[in-house]
């Protein structure tokens, strides 16, 4: 039994690999068939297409032989037989043209100017009376010929029109040569197979080099020799090549078969031949019966190897079960990195709120006793009706003080409430400047101010504004006053719609803390008595207000950077 299911799957296996090659056979013979048919359906337009180019390249400048041919300088020089003066004239045309060469003619068909006069090989003394378009244009008539240049050998489209004096008569003619050689490059450049014959059969223009100027049948004798005789292509022999025309749709070319589409030249007698290789439609449907066959052979791996691939795959989910684990551990770390920067910055604004509502009740309590003192001392000045003792002046410093500290706190207890309004940066600073004026000069404190090139105008209460940079100077000239180099900086700047403001000192730099330890109520560096630690908590507020930020760093050369940043906002002045 074992033996006969063996021979059973055999011959299974030998059936269907007949069935299965039998039916890539059949593929192969049906899309051959099918690329074949589609690029004979393209072929026709191709070669239209080509054809166009060709003669849109020879129309391109034939009016130009007209055009020079109306010049008044043109027909003096044929007059007074001086072509030297038209020489530059000839190669400015020829190069704005874009034209191979220009030349002019006398009667004689003798050239007395040309484009390339200033050129090793130049036309200028050369006989082209035996070329036809020299003939047509003596003849009143418009010359279209192609040739291979007689004179430097290279083949070109000849345009020709006669120049009359002012009373008609033909005096000379006018040549314009357009070369054609960008066409060949083009088209070998494309891949595609290109060849252009006239009515002798010879063929002018081709994608390869190899085919110009041979024949695709044969020349008879009478031809060679008119040919000859007009030295149309040189001394080129006119070869004929291996060209062999089988139906309306087939050529065989040097032995290999390919699909055959022409289309005319209009207005020149012209053929355009396309050639497209049965090779390439047989390699297309090679390629798509080959991807067939692969597909069905990796459907027959897939399912031989069904089973160890459920394997991998549960292997697989449980990987991405793990992956999806980390992920979810990672994301919860970072939301619980967010709640706790949250539940500081809730802490601060708390404290804050609560400094605000300490403040107020501070501000009313000790605010009237405050100003009593100092009325009472104000009053015992003038009973006295002299200069203050040593006791009154040291209460009044202390008066002072204590006032002092109830501004700040009544400051920070009722901050914004002001009118917005736009005004310029530069005055706000200098404003401040005023302010700590006596400060620089007491403790030696040199203070640089740069606003930049472009007016830098922000939006909000200007005094405020002045009140956080003079804290932030103030702050600067405490920096400095220990250090051998005593300099603030002072720089505006508009980047990105936004002015940027930079206090820059060359004192000890922030020493560790970062910006939120510094901005944090009564937190102070300053000595007992020289502040409470809320200059910067309110500075910081008060840019908050104004839609702004308030930062600050050590500065890579030392001292400390605080930077200002608020919306910028047109001039209104």
């Amino acid at each position: 039994m074992k033996r006969i299911s063996d021979v059973l799957s055999s011959r299974r296996s030998l059936f269907s690999t007949i069935i299965f090659v039998a039916a890539c056979l059949a593929a192969y013979f049906a899309l051959s068939l099918f690329f074949v048919g589609r690029e004979e359906a393209s072929k026709a337009s191709r070669a239209a297409f080509f054809a166009d180019t060709i003669g849109g390249a020879l129309e391109r400048l034939e009016h130009l032989p007209f055009v020079i041919a109306k010049d008044r300088m043109i027909a003096q020089a044929l007059i007074e037989e001086d072509g030297g003066q038209i020489n530059p004239l000839l190669a400015e045309f020829g190069q704005r043209a874009d034209a191979e060469e220009v030349y002019v003619m006398d009667l004689r068909g003798q050239t007395i100017a040309a484009s390339n006069f200033a050129d090793e090989i130049s036309f200028i003394g050369e006989f082209y009376t035996f070329r036809p378009y020299f003939q047509d244009a003596i003849a009143g008539r418009t010359g279209r010929y192609f040739a291979v240049g007689a004179t430097s050998g290279r083949p070109g489209y000849f345009v020709s029109e006669p120049v009359r004096d002012g009373f008609g008569r033909i005096i000379g003619v006018v040549v314009v040569k357009i070369g054609l050689d960008a066409l060949n490059r083009a088209w070998r450049d494309s891949g595609e197979r290109i060849l252009v014959t006239n009515r002798a059969g010879v063929v002018l223009l081709a994608s390869e080099d190899s085919y110009l100027f041979s024949t695709i049948r044969p020349l008879p004798g009478g031809e060679r020799q008119e040919i000859e005789s007009l030295q149309q292509f040189g001394t080129r022999p006119l070869d004929r090549l291996d060209w062999e025309v089988h139906g309306e749709t087939r050529v065989r070319l040097d032995g290999v078969e390919y699909l055959y589409s022409t289309a005319d030249v209009t207005g020149e007698g012209w053929q355009l031949h396309l050639l497209s290789s049965l090779a390439g439609s047989q390699q297309q449907a090679a390629l798509a019966v080959f991807s067939m066959a692969v597909a069905v052979l990796a459907l027959v791996i897939v399912m031989a190897g069904y089973r160890s691939r459920q394997l991998r795959t549960a292997l697989a989910v449980s990987d991405a079960d793990r992956a999806r684990l980390a992920r979810e551990i990672e994301v919860r770390r970072a939301a619980e990195a967010q709640l706790k920067a949250a539940q500081v910055e809730l802490e601060r604004s708390s404290r804050l709120a609560a400094l605000g509502q300490l403040s107020a009740s501070i501000t009313h309590e000790l605010g009237q006793p405050i100003s009593a003192m100092r009325n009472y001392l104000v009053a015992e000045e003038i009973a006295e009706g002299a200069a203050p003792g040593a006791l009154n002046r040291q209460l009044g410093a202390l008066v002072e003080r204590m006032q002092g500290i109830t501004q700040q706190l009544r400051f920070f207890a009722t901050p914004g409430g002001a009118e917005r309004r736009v005004f310029s940066m530069a005055d706000a600073i200098e404003g401040a400047e005023t302010l700590v004026k006596h400060d620089l000069v007491a403790k030696g404190v040199s203070l640089s101010l740069d606003f930049g090139a472009k007016p830098a105008c922000v939006s909000g209460d200007q005094h405020r504004l002045e009140q956080v940079l003079v804290n932030l100077l103030r702050n600067a000239v405490d920096a400095v006053a220990e250090s051998k180099v005593r300099e603030i900086r002072v720089q505006v700047r508009v980047e990105r719609s936004e002015v940027v403001t930079e206090v820059r000192d060359t004192g000890e730099g922030l020493m560790g803390q970062s910006f939120g330890d510094l901005q944090e109520p009564f937190m102070t560096t300053k000595s007992s008595g020289e502040g409470m630690g809320l200059g910067l908590a309110i500075s910081a507020q008060i840019v908050k207000e104004m839609g702004g930020t308030l930062d600050a760093r050590d500065g890579e050369a030392g001292g400390a950077i605080f930077t200002i940043t608020l919306p910028q906002e047109e001039d209104m002045t």
